[in-house]
């Protein structure tokens, strides 16, 4: 990956700082590193046989990792169907092709590494970020099988497998892969779960649990943190890398304790806390898989994202041929569904467990099906996928009226268009403004399209794993049921004085469906989401998203893990993104975090970090003031930055082929789609803000 492409961000102090500024948005694009001359002479010494000896212990490497997985297999050290780390690995699971590829890329770092051990560990003067800054320049060796491997990989189809681009260069501890896992020690990092820790405020999110506390920036509801992840679920998935067999690979035992080191996977890096009797608690983290980046080249880890790079609802149709067949009934363009058109399709046989975490025993008969295996990651995100696939299906239905001589192929291809069309525009024009706020969120729609042969980059890792993740913070421990008999809910109820009834708790819910699904269940859910005020944007975790506990732990910790996972995909620390986004002002202590963040959560993290210059990008992101909009300037930046990329993608796909049908749609908007798709009575305007004065309700039965 040629990083003189990928280390450029815009300069988005024009979208977040000062909005007023032309919509025109140039790029700030970051100098390649420089090698000096005698560096670059002495690396330059290394002979063509080298080189391929290189390949060749990597290669090798990979082969003996072989052995120690089928020790592993033997010793039934692999994810259990069922268990915390099955509800992780879901999260994360890759398809074949991914594993394919990570394969091949794990090859190549190896080599690599061989190189930087054997060349630029021992010679003085040549610093980490040399030897990669060098190794990245140069070519896997023409005749070699990785060579052959590689260009397979490269010049294949890769939609939704390529690799996350960045924003700065990698931050690792060999300027490779490496990454630290210490605990608190002097001038080391924290680990993951121990900042989780010291972040959850327990009265705070008491006070979540019975009541959603205002937001900064207006009356936000959960639908926009909804619509946060599925629009996650659309452009961005990270996913763990397997053994070379398929199988899982697990890095905590039953008992959710560290494993013993003969049956530690050299990819695992568990996340630990210490707990009773001083044993480490224990939650699975197995390291990201890696991309085949734009050319074969030597160099540091880059992550594979298999998810596509535009807004093409790929969540719910999948990216694969074979993913979308598998979603279609194959008669008058429509897509599998059950209740009667009304739920999505339920999974059977074996299928079940690539979709819920349900034991070998369960009767798990709510397991729905999509084209991303974290449709069922909880209701709100199940209902979601559930309008998408009535619009589509209403649609297929609407073009059969009116083209009785058209195929399920004509039909299924053009209701799709429309779906998306609505979908992107409701993202662009509608989501984003609540997001980054009315002047940032024009800007990115400004975008220039993209000039013809212009290969515009794919999703940033620094979005993908940090700034989409916002919505967390937003999530409530409990979704109450604000539609008693699908009444429309009162003015009273909107300003936050809550029915004691409950639908459910979240953490019971997160894949593991137990809910009755029906059509009317999921009314009562989107009435609720469309007045339940959202929670404030910060630091602060409900505690079904996050464990902070000295016991075993009985779910997942969210920010934990996605501390870990910036770490491993090495991005930068929180100021180096708050330096460029802010046109390069320099950080030089704590409280020039102070006009970002507030003083008090400065103060609450000098007690959690041993530097300003450790604080992770997730956590510095989550901790800013919200501006103008629904985040901080540093995740308005980051957002900003890709949804102009996308926007770019978008212009140049426009095709004149289909002007006529999406003109026939054009008046679709957020409140139309509910309504259209749901048995709702009335729906709010802005369909992310609550109901109000300046955002009145509309009557279903007007909209056509």
């Amino acid at each position: 990956m040629e990083p003189s492409v990928y280390l450029c961000l815009f300069a988005l102090v024009i979208l977040v700082v000062e909005p007023s500024h032309s919509a025109n948005i140039p790029e700030l694009s970051q100098p390649r590193p420089t090698i000096s001359n005698d560096v670059r002479e002495y690396l330059n010494k290394i002979t063509p046989s080298e080189w391929m000896d290189f390949v060749t212990a990597g290669t090798d490497a990979i082969n003996r990792q072989k052995r120690l997985e089928e020790n592993l297999v033997n010793a039934q050290i692999t994810v259990d169907n069922g268990s915390l780390s099955h509800t992780q690995l879901l999260d994360t699971l890759p398809s074949e092709k991914a594993q394919l590829d990570s394969y091949i890329a794990m090859k190549i770092l190896k080599a690599s590494l061989f190189m930087y051990n054997s060349k630029c560990v021992s010679q003085p003067g040549i610093s980490d970020d040399d030897c990669r800054t060098f190794l990245e320049t140069k070519p896997i060796p023409q005749g070699s099988t990785l060579r052959a491997e590689c260009e397979r990989i490269l010049h294949g189809p890769r939609s939704g497998h390529h690799a996350f681009r960045r924003l700065l260069p990698p931050h690792y501890k060999n300027g490779l892969h490496e990454i630290s896992f210490q605990m608190f020690e002097v001038n080391k990092q924290p680990a993951a779960w121990p900042i989780s820790m010291a972040l959850y405020d327990q009265d705070d999110s008491a006070v979540r649990t019975r009541t959603s506390q205002p937001d900064e920036s207006g009356n936000l509801n959960l639908v926009l943190a909804q619509f946060a992840q599925f629009v996650e679920h659309d452009l961005s998935k990270t996913v763990a890398q397997s053994m070379n067999n398929g199988a899982s690979i697990e890095c905590c035992n039953r008992d959710q304790n560290k494993l013993l080191p003969r049956h530690h996977h050299p990819m695992c890096a568990p996340i630990l806390s210490k707990g009773r009797n001083d044993f480490h608690n224990c939650l699975n983290y197995v390291r990201s898989a890696l991309a085949i980046g734009e050319n074969c080249n030597f160099g540091a880890a880059e992550q594979l994202n298999q998810a596509t790079g535009i807004l093409d609802l790929s969540q719910l149709y999948g990216f694969t041929d074979s993913v979308e067949r598998k979603m279609r009934t194959l008669r008058n363009g429509a897509l599998k569904s059950s209740g009667n058109g009304k739920l999505l399709s339920v999974t059977s046989g074996d299928e079940g467990h690539t979709f819920c975490a349900w034991g070998s025993g369960a009767n798990g008969t709510n397991c729905f099906v999509a084209g991303d295996s974290r449709v069922n990651s909880n209701p709100l995100s199940i209902l979601v996928y559930t309008i998408f696939m009535r619009n589509h299906n209403r649609i297929a239905a609407e073009l059969l009226a009116r083209n009785k001589g058209w195929s399920d192929e004509q039909l299924f291809q053009a209701a799709k268009v429309v779906n998306v069309d609505i979908y992107r525009r409701l993202i662009m024009k509608e989501w984003l403004t609540q997001v980054l706020g009315e002047a940032s969120a024009a800007n990115v729609l400004a975008a220039s399209p993209a000039t013809d042969g212009q290969q515009l980059p794919e999703v940033s890792n620094e979005f993908g794993v940090a700034a989409i993740r916002f919505y967390f913070s937003m999530l409530p421990n409990v979704l109450h049921n604000l539609a008693p008999d699908n009444e429309v809910v009162s003015h009273t109820a909107s300003n936050n004085i809550l029915p004691l009834t409950k639908l459910f708790e979240l953490k019971n819910e997160i894949y593991k469906p137990r809910l009755q699904y029906t059509s009317k269940k999921l009314n009562e859910i989107l009435q609720s989401l469309l007045h339940e005020r959202a929670m404030k944007m910060d630091s602060s975790y409900v505690d079904a998203l996050v464990w902070h506990e000295p016991t075993k732990p009985a779910h997942a910790d969210v920010l934990a893990f996605d501390i870990q996972r910036g770490r491993d995909h090495g991005l930068q620390p929180y100021y180096k993104y708050l330096e460029i986004c802010n046109r390069n002002k320099k950080i030089t202590s704590w409280s020039d975090f102070e006009d970002f963040i507030p003083k008090e959560l400065v103060d609450k993290l000098k007690t959690i970090y041993n530097s300003w210059t450790h604080v992770d990008l997730i956590v510095g992101g989550i901790s800013e003031h919200t501006f103008n909009g629904t985040v901080g300037p540093t995740f308005s930046c980051i957002l900003a930055e890709q949804f102009s990329k996308i926007q770019q993608r978008h212009k140049q796909q426009q095709s004149p082929e289909h002007t006529a049908l999406l003109e026939a749609y054009s008046s679709v908007n957020g409140t139309q789609l509910l309504c259209l798709n749901s048995n709702l009575m009335a729906v709010p305007e802005n369909i992310f803000r609550l109901q109000s004065d300046s955002n009145r309700l509309v009557n279903c039965n007007d909209v056509e």
